[in-house]
């Protein structure tokens, strides 16, 4: 998933959800965005003092306007192209 495939299939959701990933069982939250070359690496970030900050959609909005539509959309662990989404809980899970 590119982000100009992102920005459609998203543009009327909510802006206040939350970004998760699913890794295993488990859905952690993104609160860590790094540009790589023609990607755009979603990830976590080691706790803060306030635990784990989660982006939201208005968020990732805001601080993604600025690059090339056709930048992936990847894990930071591994590199893994992002294929889709779903909402679960008021949340976003890219998987």
């Amino acid at each position: 998933m590119n982000l100009d495939e992102f920005f459609r299939a998203s543009g009327t959701l909510n802006p206040k959800l939350t970004l998760l990933i699913s890794e295993g069982q488990h859905f952690l939250p993104i609160n860590q965005l790094l540009i790589d070359k023609n990607s755009l690496l979603l990830g976590k970030s080691s706790p803060s003092h306030g635990g784990f900050a989660t982006i939201t959609l208005d968020q990732f909005m805001t601080r993604t306007k600025q690059l090339a539509l056709k930048t992936d959309l990847r894990t930071s662990n591994d590199h893994q192209l992002i294929f889709g989404f779903r909402i679960v809980n008021k949340s976003i899970v890219f998987y």
